[in-house]
Parts: structure tokens; sequence; C-alpha cells
């Protein structure tokens, strides 16, 4: 079933073939659970729950975006209610355990590149809508009309968000690197290597530090 498209899997889909179901989901596996892992340690959850979501709303699903907007816009819901939940759960722990100490430096994050360090010390530092425009479209190549679908906003919204999602990414790089050579390599090519971070050998050794990290950003 590799050569149907995405609306011909989701029709037969609805019409039972458990077949043209395993389709679309191999086929999106991989993009929801990479979209889910920089920002928290329950990828696989999520993105198991994302599927279920959508298969257990396939029938609202009416064609009037594409499949893949429809997916992420799913995913997003999901992530939002996560770090939400998430937050709930901090507050009511901070009040029984001291704030933790700053400690965790790029020295210590092994990687295998500083660059890639770098790059996603500084993503996991803005704000989530800004992180889920740079992931769409850059590790999941959505355009901005798709991302737009996504976000239930207008495309020039997204454009313009995508022009100011660089700004901020470049200057969270110029805060967070203490080695000058490393993040001016990074900003001298900004896209390119926000893309290689969809690549998982890239990401592999980032991920076990990377929830940590952005648990500490996000106590008020």
């Amino acid at each position: 079933m590799s050569d149907l498209d995405d609306f011909e899997l989701l029709g037969r889909w609805r019409a039972g073939d458990q077949g043209a179901a395993d389709a679309l989901v191999r086929r999106y596996y991989g993009a929801v659970l990479r979209f889910f892992e920089v920002r928290t340690r329950q990828a696989e959850d999520l993105t198991q729950r994302t599927f279920l979501a959508c298969v257990e709303g396939q029938e609202r699903f009416r064609g009037d975006a594409s499949f893949r907007a429809y997916l992420f816009g799913i995913a997003r819901r999901q992530l939002f209610r996560h770090i939400e939940s998430e937050r709930r759960a901090d507050r009511l722990a901070s009040l029984d355990e001291p704030e933790p100490q700053p400690g965790t430096s790029l020295s210590v994050l092994v990687a295998r590149r500083e660059e890639h360090q770098i790059l996603l010390t500084a993503l996991s530092g803005l704000p989530e809508e800004i992180q889920t425009v740079i992931v769409l479209h850059y590790w999941e190549g959505l355009l901005a009309r798709e991302i737009a679908e996504v976000l239930e906003v207008a495309t020039s919204t997204i454009t313009t968000r995508l022009q100011r999602a660089r700004q901020a990414l470049g200057d969270r790089i110029r805060r967070v690197s203490r080695r000058g050579r490393a993040s001016d390599a990074v900003l001298a090519d900004l896209d390119g290597w926000v893309r290689s971070l969809a690549d998982p050998a890239a990401m592999q050794a980032l991920l076990p530090q990377l929830p940590q990290l952005v648990a500490r950003r996000r106590r008020p």
C-alpha cells in the first residue's frame, strides 16, 4: 500500500482496512516521534496517544487540510496537554523539594557535536509556539500553509513567525554559547544546522540530557 496517497489510505482505514491504518502509521510515526523528542522524554507515549486520537477522531477529518497537517494538529494538542500536566506536577513538587541548582552546562551534555548542543539548548529555551513552527518547518518539511492549518492561523502569520523564529533562535544561540567559534559556525548556516537535527544519529546522544534541561527552564 506504499503507493497509495494519504487520502486513499485514510478512506480505506475508515472502511475498516487495518492494513491501510498500519501503512499510515508507518508513514508518519517517525515524524511525529521527532516532533515530541526534543520536548519531552515521553515521546513514545505521546506519539501513541496522537495516533489513538487520530483513530478516534477520523470521522471528523473532512479533507479540507492535508492529512499530515491534521495529524500534527493532534500532536500539538497532545503536547500542550502534557506540558500543562508537567507544569502542575512541578508546582506541586516545588512545595516539597528545594529549587534545583544550576549545573548542567554545554560541556557536560553528551553529544556528537558541540554545534548540536548549542542549537538544542537554544531551541529548548524558546516559547513552545516558536519551537513548534521550527520543528514543523525544518524537521518535517511542512509548508507555511500547512503549518497554518496545524496552528489554525493565517498563512501570513506563519510566514512572520518563521522570520521571528529564526531571529529568536539566533539570539538564543548567542546567549547560550560560551565559545564563539561554535556559535559562529551555527549562525553561519542556521537553516542547515536546524535541519540536521532531524538526523536520528545527531539526536541520539543529546536526548537523555535534554528533558532535564527543558524542565529547569520551564520552572517559574
